[in-house]
């Protein structure tokens, strides 16, 4: 009876509509960020054909529009929306890059300011941005590929301990029953997980921290 009420809890808290909201919020901040990294991804490219369509002769909002394609069409558009009710391209492009929060998009926000505002609409301006833009990518891939790794080793060397003190439960002795049968026992292996736990934890924040 008591686990049938504690499964009936636990079904009511998930179903819950503050726990339906909750995973609602969870989703869409997840496909958010899923979104801002696939804009991000692409604005090497996005600003590669932009220096080709300034290079044909398009003017800078004519470029930027030709350019947008994929992840990029929609806030293209809403810049040139914002851009026809009397805001500034530059100052668009500003708003937009605000809400990104990348350092993609602020890249690109500083080489539409300068181009509309400063030196004109140079195509070099962009193919540098897109130089940087692909360097960066290519890092940030490599910095992943390293923390895959990282991540497994710290798995590896968590899993160890545990592997060793499996081994000697399973040949018996005295070890295996003081660390089954006696407090001092329970207690060191109680002292033995919490110390895993915080390092497991310590060694993914650091690995999280390296990434961003």
């Amino acid at each position: 009876m008591l686990k049938l009420v504690v499964l009936l809890a636990c079904v009511g808290g998930v179903t819950s509509p503050a726990a339906r909201d909750w995973l609602r919020w969870r989703r869409d901040r997840r496909r958010a960020g899923m979104a801002v990294a696939a804009r991000s991804a692409g604005i090497g490219d996005f600003c590669a054909a932009v220096s080709r369509g300034l290079g044909a002769g398009d003017t800078m909002l004519q470029a930027l529009r030709a350019a947008a394609d994929g992840p990029m069409r929609a806030p293209v558009e809403q810049i040139a929306a914002e851009h026809e009710r009397g805001v500034t391209l530059s100052r668009a492009v500003q708003r937009w890059a605000a809400r990104e929060q990348t350092s993609e998009a602020a890249l690109l926000s500083t080489a539409v300011t300068l181009a509309s505002d400063r030196v004109g609409a140079q195509p070099q301006l962009f193919d540098h941005v897109a130089a940087t833009v692909r360097a960066r990518a290519d890092m940030a891939a490599e910095a992943r590929v390293h923390a895959a790794q990282a991540r497994a080793s710290v798995w590896v060397v968590a899993a160890l301990p545990w592997a060793v003190a499996l081994a000697l439960l399973a040949e018996g002795g005295a070890a295996a029953r003081v660390l089954t049968s006696t407090p001092l026992g329970w207690f060191c292996a109680s002292g033995a997980l919490l110390l895993e736990l915080a390092g497991v934890s310590w060694m993914r924040a650091t690995v999280a921290r390296a990434l961003r």
